[in-house]
């Protein structure tokens, strides 16, 4: 993996960190990285299994 640095303001840091924060602690978020492992583990869902 290629990896490129970049300079960003602090204040922007900051910010990019408290929201960071924040969305690991919302629900729907934490139900997404669910799904991307159980999709990494090869299981298969049904519209009905995920709640359409």
């Amino acid at each position: 993996m290629n990896t490129d640095t970049i300079t960003i303001p602090k204040t922007e840091y900051e910010q990019m960190k408290q929201e960071l924060k924040t969305l690991r602690n919302i629900k729907i978020y934490q139900r997404l990285l669910e799904f991307e492992n159980n999709i990494a583990k090869g299981q298969k869902f049904t519209r009905k299994d995920l709640g359409f």
